[in-house]
């Protein structure tokens, strides 16, 4: 019977520290983002005839905020150039989940510029 009650505040404790966790530094979070968007670029030119893609496809960061509670620690959006002679641009929204040490994708928009 003790046992089991000491395996029950091991395990709470356990959630606990995980469901604490302070995430990941600024820093680092935008290098794992960073591995991400490149992979996202060449998913989004990936079929598309290459005489329609500008010589140099880009992203930038249109915004990037953090936050102290919940389980997101960040947010990104970022802007996606890569149509040659068509202002437009993909948008997507990215959060970092500090539970899963993970960016989610949770939003693709078309925009003009």
């Amino acid at each position: 019977m003790k046992f089991k009650k000491i395996y029950f505040y091991l395990i709470a404790f356990i959630i606990l520290s995980v469901a604490c966790t302070s995430g990941i530094s600024e820093k680092r979070a935008k290098e794992m983002l960073d591995i991400v968007l490149k992979d996202d670029m060449s998913a989004i030119i990936d079929g598309i005839d290459t005489s329609g893609i500008m010589k140099e496809p880009y992203y930038e960061y249109r915004e990037f905020k953090s936050y102290e509670e919940g389980k997101y620690q960040y947010l990104a959006v970022v802007d996606f150039y890569f149509l040659k002679d068509i202002k437009r641009k993909i948008v997507r929204k990215y959060r970092f989940n500090k539970l899963h040490l993970q960016w989610e994708r949770f939003e693709n928009v078309w925009e003009i510029y």
